[in-house]
């Protein structure tokens, strides 16, 4: 996780976004996520469209490995922002 901040963000709010934008990848790669996952995911679910409209359009076909790194590939990206 990031634990270097973005300017207007609690280490909080940071928190929160990179976990729902891992759940999120994890789902995407077809993992089952546990209960208390989903439950995060639905408490935060305004973090979670946020999150969903920002993820790779790479579909699942292309293996994890590619679908990770064209995540970190958009975290460094963020991080530039």
């Amino acid at each position: 996780m990031n634990r270097e901040g973005a300017p207007g963000k609690s280490p909080e709010e940071m928190y929160i976004q990179q976990k729902v934008r891992v759940l999120l990848m994890l789902r995407k790669m077809g993992s089952n996520l546990t209960a208390s996952e989903e439950e995060f995911l639905r408490t935060y679910a305004g973090v979670v469209s946020t999150q969903l409209s920002q993820l790779p359009s790479h579909s699942i076909d292309q293996g994890a490995e590619d679908v990770v790194m064209a995540f970190s590939r958009s975290e460094t990206e963020d991080r530039r922002q």
